[in-house]
């Protein structure tokens, strides 16, 4: 895979010019300490901050996975599913050679033709998110928080009229960080009370819930985004993400783990087994009834606590659920137990169709 040269910043730089590289390339950056690499910075660790001329690179960069020049795709994949990366350090001998971006590992899936047998429809999440035109910024903002989501589609008389992301709201004043309520620890302002009219994007990249995943792939890269939204006649019906593709690419290898964990802070990797555990419990339970076939988490850091998302794939149907605690294994747990109980009413469901179905066919029959 190709290796490219992001910026590396020293642990000691100020954040501005971390924000400066990143406006720049589009690509978070490496942050290294005495010529090791500690971690990485991006968009989303730097919107919420309050003053980046101020902090330096080491409080804020993120711990994230590390490639080798002799890495594969799959440990690409892996290291990309982790977390939402735009780029990988490739470390060689304890320093960063360079790194591999997202678009080069697409391009590789692409080459390998590892996504042309999946549909749009096997993987993508629905429903979507939306909320009317008409919405405030706060009420957006509330909902992004409440749902744990980082975009909403937006909608007039129930067809798209655009996208709204966190990165749309957070970068609306470019060039005046100070004055934008990201920058001010969170203070209310004015801006709440604006209608989000002004800050959608109208170009929505869509998609066909019948289109391969290649197809896909080519248009997150022509577009340059990471997401799709799948329409049908004009109305959002889902959406599908690079970690959707991720996810997938994981799931076809042969001998891969029926569970996956993403988002998993570094100094919390010790609960991975025990996350991997109870959703391969799960599973185990799910499938004496049901064709099941992945379960992914998602956590996310949130202030003093942890959201947490999951997502069941069965031959049928997708399952999505999410829960929020002070605890990861106590989110991990409301989450699974969650998506448990909508698994099981849906099998009751179907057995009571059954019954009521076969009931009429003995009424024809007598």
């Amino acid at each position: 895979m190709e290796i490219e040269n992001p910026s590396i910043l020293d642990a000691s730089e100020p954040v501005s010019r971390a924000i400066n590289e990143i406006s720049r390339t589009g690509l978070p950056v490496i942050v290294t300490k005495d010529g090791k690499y500690i971690g990485l910075i991006d968009e989303r660790a730097i919107r919420t901050h309050t003053d980046p001329s101020k902090a330096k690179c080491d409080s804020l960069c993120e711990r994230a996975p590390s490639l080798s020049p002799e890495s594969t795709v799959m440990d690409a994949c892996n290291a990309f599913f982790a977390g939402r990366f735009k780029a990988i350090p490739v470390i060689n001998k304890g320093k960063v050679e360079g790194a591999i971006t997202r678009r080069t590992l697409f391009r590789e899936l692409l080459g390998e033709k590892m996504l042309t047998k999946k549909r749009v429809s096997e993987v993508m999440t629905t429903p979507v998110h939306t909320l009317d035109i008409s919405s405030s910024i706060g009420q957006a903002r509330s909902e992004m928080r409440r749902q744990s989501i980082r975009r909403v589609v937006v909608t007039k008389d129930g067809k798209i009229a655009g996208l709204l992301s966190v990165f749309d709201l957070a970068t609306a004043h470019t060039g005046k960080m100070q004055s934008s309520p990201f920058y001010r620890g969170g203070e209310k302002t004015s801006m709440d009370a604006q209608p989000i009219a002004s800050y959608v994007k109208k170009d929505v990249e869509t998609i066909n819930e019948s289109d391969s995943l290649a197809t896909a792939v080519k248009k997150m890269l022509d577009a340059r985004v990471a997401a799709l939204i799948v329409v049908d006649a004009g109305f959002p019906h889902g959406i599908v993400t690079a970690k959707d593709i991720l996810h997938c690419a994981l799931a076809e290898e042969k001998g891969a783990s029926r569970v996956f964990i993403s988002g998993l802070p570094h100094d919390k990797r010790e609960y991975a087994s025990q996350i991997e555990g109870e959703g391969e419990k799960l599973l185990t339970r799910l499938g004496k009834s049901l064709s099941v076939r992945t379960l992914a988490y998602h956590v996310k850091n949130e202030g003093p606590g942890f959201s947490v998302r999951a997502r069941l794939d069965t031959t049928y149907k997708s399952y999505n659920a999410s829960a929020f605690d002070f605890r990861i294994e106590s989110a991990v747990h409301q989450v699974t137990s969650e998506i448990e109980k909508m698994a099981d009413k849906d099998k009751k469901t179907g057995m009571s169709r059954k019954k009521v179905m076969q009931r009429a066919r003995d009424v024809v029959e007598e």
